[in-house]
């Protein structure tokens, strides 16, 4: 299972930061299979001021077994938490959104059951690991 982020973040919720914690640990879901249906998820974090007629994509192609989803995060509740505050909130929001996503659909061959469980305990592995740091190149002075 390919599991991969990307996203329309606005710069001050710092979310892609958080983003890239996922993209980098994403490699840990590549042995698994859920089943032959769906071996691909996309997850694109929208944390931006929301345009009124936005709607949230969905979409599925069997033909490259890729199933991709918006996962819509409030730029307004996200910009004063604390970085492991974010983390906990995205988590959520991923777990929350795309299991409300999986479970609209009926799959002939992919247990997306077990494949959210999964997700789930992937997500609490990374939060429970995340210092609140960034992943670039530069850290916060120690005492800070």
């Amino acid at each position: 299972m390919r599991i991969s982020f990307t996203g329309v973040i606005s710069w001050e919720s710092r979310v892609d930061r958080i983003s890239g914690h996922y993209t980098a640990n994403a490699a840990a879901f590549v042995p698994r299979f859920y089943g032959a249906e769906v071996t691909s998820i996309a997850l694109l974090l929208m944390c931006i001021e929301p345009a009124p007629d936005f709607q949230r994509r969905v979409r599925f192609r069997r033909k490259d077994a890729e199933f991709y989803t918006d996962i819509l995060l409030d730029l307004a509740a996200v910009v004063p938490l604390t970085m492991k505050q974010k983390m906990r909130y995205v988590s959520q929001q991923v777990m929350e959104q795309l299991s409300e996503q999986l479970n609209k659909r009926r799959f002939k061959d992919f247990d997306h059951l077990r494949f959210l469980q999964d997700l789930q305990e992937w997500l609490e592995e990374i939060e429970s690991r995340y210092d609140g740091q960034t992943t670039g190149a530069w850290r916060y002075a120690s005492g800070e």
